[in-house]
Order: C-alpha cells, then structure tokens, then sequence
C-alpha cells in the first residue's frame, strides 16, 4: 500500500494533534501542507475540515477518527487504554479537549491578533516563502472577513472562549494521575490530545515548524502563565519527537 497521506495545515492544532498521533506510532506519511483558502483547501472544507488522512484506500476526516484508523492499523504502541474504564475515560477527555481547548483556543486567540495582521498571514503560511507571505497578507481582510463568520470571532465569543480555556486548563490539574498522565499509568490519546490542542500557549521546544513569534496574548496572558502549561511541555519533552515520521 502507498504511504499515508496527511492533508493538513501546518499552524493547526488539530492537524497538530493528527502529526503527533502518526510519529507517536512510527507510521511513515507523506505530509501534503495547504494554505486556508486555496482552492484544494476549499473543496476539502465542503466536507469538514483538515486534517484529512489518505489510509489505506479510504479518506479518514477529522483528528479523532484519524486517531481511531491508526489504532485499528497500527494498535503498538497504543494511544487507547486495554482496561476499559481507563479507555472510557480517556475517550471521554479527548473528546472535552477537542470541543472545549482546540477550537476556543483557536476562537480567542485569532480575537486577540485581530490587529496583528503580519503576525496572522506569518502564521497561515508558516514554512512558506517570502512571495506566499506577502500573497497571504494581502488576501488576510477577506480571509478574516470569512473566519470571523465561520468561528464566531467575536467579542462575546472570545470572552466564552477564555472562560472555557480557563476551565480545560484547570481540569488538566484536577485529573493528572500521580504518573504525570491523565489516565492510568502511561501516554494515551487524552495526554495527546490536551497538549496538541494546546500547544501554542506553552511553544514547546519540540515543535517540528517555525512559527513565527507570537505577538503579546493581551486577555489570553493568564492561560500562557497557567500551571498546566508546564504540564503541555513535559508532555512534548516525554512524548514528541522534533523529527517527523515523513516519506517523500
């Protein structure tokens, strides 16, 4: 069979969370970066969202299912708990993290680089040359414009958002295990997914992209100082390898 394909956003973390779930599992890919709002972007948008993974004949959508396939192919080293309790919990976390950390971060944090448009189009087209740059920066109005709509990026949103941030962060602190994990005694998928989805408030060292460098939080700078943030990174110093499983 030809090497998996990741369709994906280098920025996101939600297709942060695919990337790790992949070199987690040692599973050589082929990494297909696209640029929000490209065409190829748009006609995967009229079916959800990046990440999208290209496995085995079939077209897998959305971080949570991706997990779910390379646990079916690959089940070592597993992301997903044997004891069933523990799977359920952990289960039950990945699925908090992604509707309560991944997109309120995203929401509240595009709110507050709202007047840091060098930043924004940096960011969009990170690992791209100084032309794609100065493309993005010029079709950013627009493209704000759409994201604005499409995420409610507004200044009640944003507030909702932060609150929810506040409280994604609180119960990492309230579920960590004596292990240092938040389930049972090892990494699992709901390790995985709070510190992917999380990321940008602790820039670990691990990443694998140069992002460019963040602007000041503004209403976001208490979450950057939360206790949990150290948490993020130690769980990139145990767990992320900087050096991408990648083919091709």
């Amino acid at each position: 069979m030809p090497a998996p394909v990741l369709w994906q956003y280098n920025f996101s973390n939600f297709n942060e969370k695919a990337r790790w779930a992949l070199d987690f599992k040692h599973v050589s890919h082929v990494r297909r970066s696209l640029l929000p709002g490209g065409p190829r972007a748009m006609l995967f948008s009229l079916r959800g969202t990046l990440p999208v993974l290209d496995l085995d004949g079939e077209r897998v959508v959305d971080s949570s299912r991706i997990i779910a396939a390379l646990e079916r192919r690959c089940p070592a080293p597993a992301l997903y708990p044997g004891d069933p309790r523990d799977r359920a919990a952990a289960l039950e976390l990945e699925d908090y993290f992604d509707e309560h950390a991944g997109h309120e971060l995203r929401r509240a944090g595009f709110y507050e680089w709202r007047t840091s448009p060098g930043f924004v189009s940096g960011l969009l087209t990170t690992g791209r040359g100084r032309g794609t740059r100065a493309f993005m920066r010029a079709v950013l109005p627009g493209a704000m414009t759409y994201a604005r709509r499409r995420y409610r990026i507004y200044p009640a949103d944003a507030e909702q958002a932060r609150a929810k941030l506040t409280a994604a962060l609180d119960r990492i602190l309230a579920e960590v295990q004596p292990s240092g994990y938040l389930v049972g005694e090892g990494f699992t998928v709901a390790d995985l997914t709070a510190a992917s989805l999380l990321f940008p408030l602790a820039r670990p060292a691990e990443l694998q992209y140069a992002y460019p460098e963040f602007p000041d939080w503004g209403a976001l700078r208490p979450h950057t100082e939360h206790p949990a943030v150290e948490w993020i990174r130690e769980m990139y110093r145990r767990h992320r390898d900087p050096a991408p499983v990648t083919t091709g």
